[in-house]
């Protein structure tokens, strides 16, 4: 269950993530499912009607296989979301939250189906634990057909390159991936911004004690679009922009159960320009959210584990919209709070 406030927007949203994950000597198989609800205004303005919706996410597999002693070849394929497309009116109540540093689930609804494939290439450097990766995939979504809302992106290519360190309890790792997608607008009803972009990460896992029941993972990550051609779509309250973040979590023991805390920091900012009948407009917009969470691991027995996590939510988004022209000029700002919280209850079963 999750709840945000933007400003005076409203919106809320439950949902039952189911996975299952099945391992072979060299081969991984996940499925995955999320039935959903959301509720949400569906503007920032004046009475801020309601609109409620459900559905279900993407139906997704994937199969991962080890090819020689590192290397891997993946698989996966998704089938269009439940229902495949959005009204305008469901849009726009996605819209009114709509900004990279929320997380909704209610975002998978409207996507369309997915196939492809991807290969990583892994070869260790001498003997020190480092070790080299070459990644690279196509993805192909099949055009949409009706009027409504929908995210379609077409064919993608990606590709990228990644550095791994392997030693005495801590494991440092960084990559840096291309893509390029090749799609249209489906005449304004097509909510993916088209183009490509660049994702660099770095992360690290350090292992405290000597059992090893302790663990600290720090992960940072910063996606900057290229060449994107409709930065302004329906589901999003600013401009798609760089997007960056960071978190840090744990697993510290107490007795059986492990304490799960877990702080996330998360940053988009674009700036946008268009000319129209002599008036330019330009767009400046950024949007900060803090996320503190805490979870706790109950083993009961050899194969059920639970674990319930709460958390919360914090920070602002805004736009200054400045147009220009011959005659006058104009200046538009808004910058809204943002408030959130959301409880989890995880249930694991293992053979």
């Amino acid at each position: 269950m999750r709840s945000y406030t933007v400003g005076n927007i409203d919106a809320a949203e439950q949902g039952v993530y189911t996975s299952f994950v099945t391992r072979y000597p060299r081969a991984t198989l996940r499925l995955d499912v999320t039935p959903l609800t959301f509720r949400g205004d569906t503007s920032r303005t004046g009475n801020r009607p309601q609109v409620s919706f459900g559905g279900m996410s993407p139906v997704s597999g994937r199969l991962d296989l080890r090819v020689r002693s590192a290397d891997t070849l993946r698989f996966f394929a998704q089938s269009s979301s439940s229902p495949g497309a959005l009204s305008v009116e469901d849009a726009q109540a996605l819209g009114a939250v709509g900004t990279n540093t929320l997380d909704l689930d209610a975002a998978s609804l409207g996507l369309t189906a997915r196939v492809g494939t991807r290969y990583v290439l892994t070869h260790a450097l001498g003997t020190s634990g480092l070790s080299l990766s070459l990644r690279g995939g196509v993805e192909y979504d099949p055009k949409p057909s009706g009027t409504d809302v929908v995210s379609w992106r077409g064919t993608t290519v990606r590709g990228g390159i990644g550095v791994a360190h392997a030693g005495m309890g801590t494991t440092l790792g960084s990559s840096v991936e291309v893509t390029q997608s090749f799609t249209d607008s489906l005449d304004g009803r097509n909510q993916f911004p088209g183009g490509g972009s660049v994702n660099v990460d770095a992360r690290m896992l350090h292992v405290i004690g000597r059992e090893g029941m302790s663990l600290v993972s720090l992960n940072a990550f910063y996606s900057r679009p290229l060449n994107i051609e409709r930065p302004n779509v329906r589901t999003r309250l600013i401009p798609i922009g760089d997007f960056m973040g960071v978190t840090a979590s744990g697993a510290l023991p107490v007795g059986p159960l492990s304490l799960l805390p877990t702080m996330t920091v998360l940053r988009e900012s674009s700036r946008t320009g268009s000319t129209a009948s002599g008036t330019t407009t330009r767009r400046d917009a950024s949007g900060t959210t803090a996320v503190t969470a805490l979870g706790l691991s109950i083993p009961l027995g050899r194969h059920l584990t639970v674990t319930p996590e709460g958390g919360l939510a914090f920070g602002s988004v805004g736009q200054t919209s400045t147009s220009t022209s011959v005659i006058r000029n104009q200046r538009q700002t808004f910058r809204d709070s943002i408030r959130g919280r959301y409880l989890t209850i995880e249930i694991s079963l293992r053979d």
